[in-house]
């Protein structure tokens, strides 16, 4: 009968056991307290605790507790421990279970549990909670649900250990689970991480509830210092209303959404909020949400407030849903302030056309977008195709309400497909249209066009360019840029570049693979303008032309080309065969041609081949160049040097080259080259200034040093000269300077010292200059020079022409007879036509004056020099002759004319000179070598050793480099002081006697020798031991004219010396010419 009843009971028990796996714990324990209850009074302690004890070992549990006490109403226990005491899984100090009775059975009523402790695990996304899993984990297959029953929990709590933190929870309620629990609930987890978000505090604190078998839970839950990712939260607080249905399918919810401090990504929200509700059941997934952030912050711009209104659906297949939003900003503000990108590439974009345009973009910007909006409707859908994105229209309006930027027609799907149409505009913004689309093939395509964009001058226009996307990464560029305005030092017209390259995340930027043109209508950098030019640029042979890679670099080579300009306002024309570029490295120019200024006043520039690099400085070498400058007649060339550019100036250093004068075809230059190293020059804008020391090449030495100034507006400037001392000696000559001096100076000596300066203007040039010296010493065709002194002062330098009225100081002058200390007035003319002013020199105890003479060393002309002798000293003459044995006395005056032929060759054209009244004396005051002349001889050697002449006149002519024929003509001849008189002399006296004589001389110093000869026979020799004369009854008759020399004659001096004074077949004294006496 009680085992019956107890299997009526047991199956009664079955039908409301619970088969939901959470509830099993709790119902194993009541039920074990139910059959205890159900047996007999007696012994009842002792069998209540057989039977528990059997139940939990058939549930592999082990557990301790205490029976407080057991009747038929309540049953008691305390200090319940489920699994291991050390780690206990379930604690209770305290469990009460009422038993109600009706119809003969028993039920449970309320069970009471105080102070209850569940410990449990969440590992790998499964929970445990020890020896309890057999029970809540079991399967089953009846609904789920609430157990039908009536609970009191009082401080119960449990701990779960996670993969994402700890968590403990603390509930309290009473009442029936299945309709009328009511209680709180509050969970709390420090530094909790869930999904790669990590919360330093976690908490929920809420009321549940039961109705008709549905829970609900109301109240917050609280998140503190979020941070998933990059970004990060200080607070958020969501106030949650939820209620599941009977069997736990289906939830509805309301949440009410505060946040703040939120951020990341760039992106920073001060606060956050809204609602939303929330509906999940059989039919799907419902979300409706209202949200909204203020104060958003990003580097892109600001917005006071952002709000996203719409919602999200899914039918009964998860992967099937769309949400639809509503995006509304206001107070839309963007980044101008000084660190903007806008406001960096202002910066870096200083003294370019762009600068004006990105600082009325700014300015625009600023106006526009200072309270702007932004609204925008998207859909994003998820299907069994993907994912894909369409936005009907996205548009950022100003705050007037007029569009800044628009997007229309986006559509993106995960298969890879684009679509979009941008625009941009708005007043004093660019205005810029594009179309988006995906290729086959998965690569992006965005087309794009920009009208012109102006601020003042300056413009960027785009005409077409085409961006292409890769699958790769990698990108594509295909189209034109034009611009207009500033460049750094300068600004260009109407430029058109053509952008035609790569990008790729690994090789970097590639612009340039193919040839391309680059145009501009005018260019200007600096003081350089150029006229409007095609120039095709190519890349070097499997490279861009410009690539960057972490490095910029740039390598283009041209052809031929050929620019027209100006330069600080002068005309300017470049040339060259070919031109590169390498950056970093070098770039060169080819057979360079520079031609600055109008024809006539141009400055021209050559050079084979001039390089240069642009590093932190730019500048270079050229070499094998010419210089020359059309208004002043000089020339450089082999010109070489090192230069530079920096700060708008041009620099030359260490420059060498070639110093010639520039002279019209078939006229030979005046002056021979000379050369420079170490010469500088700079470039300043219109001025150009030059330094450099010219040397004459085979001695090396300095000639002058030349300091040039010159304006390339005005096309004025300055070349001064300064010629320390140019020293004359065997190394350096004056024919070395000059072709002018060969012929006229040789065997200089001395040191020249002077200045000179040399002006022009774009219409003239003039030049001036002095040279002086101290001692001057050369050989010129008339003789030797000496001791020549003074200053010559050019009034044109180039022209090599003085002012009238030059004097220079001569020490000597020996044509054949020395000239001491003469004065030289004179003027130079073009280099080559002297004039002779005056010149006259102190002249044995008289002057020498040379007549005014015009002399042309440019032409093939005689010369004609006419020598004035005023006061000659007869004895000075003798004196300085050194004819000792001789005296003279008398004064005499006349002209020497000389005449040099066209080849150099000088002679003496009936020259005369006349003795003033009252005429002289000749006499011979030597020994008479000869003892013994004969009688003849004695007699006229005695008569005629004195001589005076009442006129005496001396002729002179011949060359003076050969013979010079000297006649002798004496007027009123008597015997002078110290001869013999007798009757014949006395009775000669009486009569009027004229000698004529005449002499053949190689030169003067022969002439001298001869006429001493007259008065000292043995200067010469015997005549009659010579063979030149027969003594014939006391006469002398002349020989044959090969006589033989006797035998005991003196020994002949030599061919060069004696045979060459007198001629064997010649008498040195003239045939019978006098006159018949009356």
């Amino acid at each position: 009968m009680a085992a019956a009843e107890q299997d009526r009971d047991i199956d009664k028990r079955r039908r409301w056991w619970p088969r939901r796996k959470r509830w099993r714990t709790a119902i194993i324990l009541l039920a074990t307290l139910l059959i205890v209850g159900s047996g007999a009074w007696t012994g009842r302690e002792q069998i209540a605790g057989d039977i528990i004890d059997d139940v939990l070992r058939q549930n592999g549990m082990t557990a301790t507790y205490e029976i407080v006490s057991i009747g038929p109403q309540q049953q008691v226990f305390e200090n319940l421990v489920i699994g291991d005491p050390e780690a206990p899984d379930f604690t209770a100090e305290r469990v009460v279970v009422d038993l109600e009775y009706g119809f003969g059975t028993a039920e449970l009523g309320r069970i009471a549990i105080t102070g209850a402790r569940l410990f449990g695990t969440f590992r790998e996304g499964e929970f445990s909670f020890g020896t309890l899993d057999p029970l809540l984990f079991a399967e089953t297959d009846e609904p789920a649900g609430l157990p039908p029953y009536d609970v009191s929990i009082v401080d119960g709590r449990a701990r779960i250990d996670g993969d994402f933190g700890v968590v403990g929870i603390k509930l309290d309620g009473e009442g029936p689970l299945q309709d009328g629990f009511s209680g709180t609930i509050a969970a709390t987890s420090p530094g909790m991480s869930v999904a790669g978000c990590r919360f330093e505090v976690a908490t929920l604190y809420g009321d549940i509830a039961t109705a008709d078998g549905a829970p609900s839970y109301s109240g917050p839950v609280r998140l503190r210092g979020g941070e998933c990712d990059s970004a990060r939260f200080a607070r958020l607080d969501i106030a949650a209303d939820l209620s599941l249905d009977r069997e736990f399918t289906a939830v509805d919810g309301e949440f009410g959404l505060t946040g703040s401090e939120l951020s990341g990504f760039g992106v920073a929200v001060d606060a956050v909020g809204g609602d939303a509700a929330l509906s999940w059941g059989d039919g799907g997934l419902a979300l409706r949400h209202a949200l909204t952030a203020t104060a958003l912050t990003s580097p892109y711009g600001d917005l006071a407030e952002l709000a996203l209104d719409g919602q999200l659906r899914a039918a009964g297949d998860p992967l099937r849903s769309e949400w639809t939003t509503r995006i509304e900003g206001e107070g839309a503000r963007l980044p101008l302030g000084n660190r903007s990108a806008l406001a960096e590439a202002r910066a870096a974009a200083d003294g370019t056309f762009a600068g004006p345009l990105l600082v009325k973009m700014e300015r625009s910007l600023a106006r526009a977008a200072n309270n702007g909006s932004i609204v925008a409707d998207a859909t994003v859908r998820q299907s069994g195709d993907g994912l894909t994105l369409i936005v009907p229209e996205a548009r950022l309006r100003g705050s007037t309400g007029e569009t800044l930027a628009a997007v229309s027609r986006l559509s993106w799907s995960a298969g890879g497909r684009l679509r979009a149409n941008i625009a941009t505009g708005g007043e004093g913004l660019p205005r810029l249209t594009g179309r988006m689309e995906q290729l086959g093939g998965g690569d992006l395509a965005l087309r794009l066009a920009m009208q012109e964009y102006r601020a003042g001058s300056n413009w960027l226009a785009v005409p077409e360019l085409l961006v292409r996307s890769s699958a790769d990464g990698s990108l594509s560029f295909d189209g034109r840029v034009a611009a207009n305005g500033a460049v750094p030092g300068g600004a260009v017209e109407r430029l058109v570049v053509p952008v035609e390259g790569t990008w790729s995340p690994g090789k970097g930027l590639a612009l340039g693979r193919r040839c391309t043109t680059v145009s501009f209508a005018r260019l200007s950098y600096y003081e350089v303008a150029l006229d409007g030019r095609r120039i095709a640029l190519c890349p070097e042979a499997g490279r861009a032309i410009l690539a960057y890679d972490d490095a910029l670099s740039v390598r283009a080579t041209t052809g031929r080309l050929a620019l027209t300009g100006a330069l600080a306002g002068s005309p300017l024309k470049l040339d060259a065969d070919g031109a590169s570029f390498a950056y970093p490295g070098v770039f060169g120019l080819d057979d360079l041609s520079v031609v600055i200024g109008a024809s006539g006043e141009a400055v021209r520039l050559t050079a084979a081949r001039f390089d240069g690099s642009i590093d932190d400085t730019i500048g270079g070498a050229f070499a094998d160049g010419t210089a020359r400058l059309d208004i002043v007649p000089l020339d450089l060339d082999e010109l070489a040097g090192d230069w530079r550019y920096a700060d708008g100036v041009l620099s030359l250093d260490r420059g060498a080259f070639r110093l010639t004068e520039r002279t019209e075809e078939g006229v030979l230059a005046r002056f021979e080259p000379l050369f420079a190293r170490d010469a500088t020059l700079t470039l300043d804008g219109n001025a150009i200034a030059a330094q450099a020391d010219l040397r004459e090449p085979d001695a090396d030495r300095l000639i002058t040093s030349v300091a040039i100034a010159h304006d390339l507006g005005s096309g004025t400037g300055q070349a001064r000269l300064d010629i320390p001392g140019v020293r004359f000696d065997d190394a350096l000559q004056p024919d070395q300077l000059s072709y002018l001096a060969s012929g006229v100076i040789a065997q200089a000596s001395g040191t020249i010292a002077g200045e000179g300066l040399i002006t022009w203007t774009a219409d003239d040039i003039a030049s001036t200059g002095s040279f002086t010296t101290d001692r001057f010493d050369f050989a010129a065709a008339f003789g030797p020079v000496s001791s020549v002194r003074g200053t010559m002062a050019f009034s044109d330098l180039l022209g090599m022409t003085t002012a009238p009225g030059q004097v220079l100081e001569v020490g000597s002058v020996n044509p054949g007879i020395e000239v001491i200390g003469g004065r030289v007035v004179f003027q130079l003319r073009d280099g080559q036509v002297l004039s002779v002013e005056d010149a006259r020199w102190p002249f044995m105890g008289g002057e020498l004056i040379l007549r005014p003479v015009t002399l042309d060393y440019g032409e093939s002309n005689a010369a004609r020099y006419v020598f004035e002798i005023v006061g000659l000293d007869a004895a000075k003459f003798i004196t300085q002759m050194e004819l000792t044995n001789v005296s003279a006395t008398g004064t005499f005056d006349g002209t020497i004319p000389v005449v040099f032929d066209t080849i150099g060759n000088g002679r003496i054209e009936e020259g005369l000179l006349i003795s003033r009244s009252p005429g002289g004396n000749v006499a011979y005051i030597g020994e008479l070598t000869y003892e013994d002349l004969g009688t003849m001889g004695n007699y006229a050697f005695q008569a005629l050793r004195s001589l005076d002449y009442t006129q005496m006149s001396v002729g002179l002519s011949g060359d003076l480099a050969g013979e010079i024929i000297t006649s002798f003509k004496f007027d009123g001849i008597s015997q002078g002081e110290g001869t013999t008189r007798n009757f014949v002399t006395r009775q000669l006296a009486r009569l009027p006697i004229r000698f004529n004589i005449n002499v053949r001389a190689e030169n003067f110093y022969e002439l001298s020798t001869v006429v001493r000869s007259f008065f000292d026979p043995t200067f010469l020799g015997n005549p009659v031991d010579r063979g030149l004369f027969d003594a014939r009854d006391g006469r002398f008759v002349p020989t044959s004219r090969n006589p033989r020399p006797p035998s005991d004659a003196p020994e002949q001096p030599p061919p060069d010396a004696a045979a060459e004074v007198i001629r064997p077949d010649e008498s040195t004294v003239q045939p019978p010419e006098s006159e018949e006496l009356p």
